[in-house]
């Protein structure tokens, strides 16, 4: 019987059984996982936790999602469980103001590279996953930590540099756990107004402006930095 956590963390807690079922070998590599309906009878949640566990298992290359095939578990993921819990032992416990520093010193300019090698394609993928987010905080259908988080990751992705797009895999949850504590007092109006300046990076990327994707990231970044100072204080 699954024990319920606090609403906040249910989606971790569904997260963490998941990679629990992979690690003991219930599900194995090629598996098709449960349905979000269907995991959320298992879990006994709401499938909007089941999806937000689901998507950070995507990023983290446990489990890959496509339509019309369901969601199965990657060939990879025991060593991406692996990798995870070593990286989890090595690393030293991060400030999230060292954190939210090494994002300002490497996102911008992740802007400003995605701004000079984004194709049709790209383009048309980040303005799909800013849509998305808009129409999930409108419909109230978000977790707030995520709202957001694949347009950075997903700029990461089109910068092409696979050191840096591996490392910030490497720290997901860290990133999202620092999206937690400054998005903590957002509410929907504040949250627009944050996809507002992702609309503001995504213009200049598409008319391939590299300076100007850059300085409108740093800008962003440090909003979010001024936010987790308020929180701490």
């Amino acid at each position: 019987m699954y024990k319920l956590p606090p609403r906040n963390l249910i989606y971790q807690d569904v997260l963490n059984q998941i990679l629990t079922l992979i690690k003991n070998g219930e599900w194995i590599a090629g598996d098709r996982i449960p349905t979000e309906t269907e995991l959320s009878k298992i879990f006994q949640v709401s499938r909007n936790s089941i999806r937000e566990a689901l998507k950070i298992l995507e990023h983290l290359k446990i489990i890959s999602s496509k339509a019309g095939s369901g969601t199965h578990v990657l060939e990879e993921s025991f060593q991406n469980i692996q990798m995870l819990e070593l990286v989890d032992t090595l690393r030293q416990k991060s400030t999230y103001e060292s954190l939210m520093d090494t994002r300002l010193i490497i996102e911008p300019e992740l802007a400003y590279r995605a701004a000079l090698k984004a194709n049709e394609k790209d383009i048309k993928k980040l303005e799909n996953i800013i849509i998305v987010s808009i129409n999930q905080i409108n419909d109230e259908e978000y977790f707030t930590p995520t709202v957001g988080f694949s347009f950075h990751m997903e700029l990461a992705k089109i910068a092409d540099n696979e050191i840096i797009w591996k490392f910030l895999e490497s720290i997901t949850l860290e990133l999202l756990s620092l999206r937690k504590v400054i998005m903590n007092k957002h509410n929907k109006e504040d949250l627009l107004k944050e996809l507002d300046e992702h609309k503001e990076i995504f213009g200049f990327i598409k008319s391939n402006n590299p300076e100007q994707a850059k300085i409108a990231m740093y800008n962003h970044l440090k909003k979010a930095q001024n936010h987790l100072t308020d929180y701490e204080n």
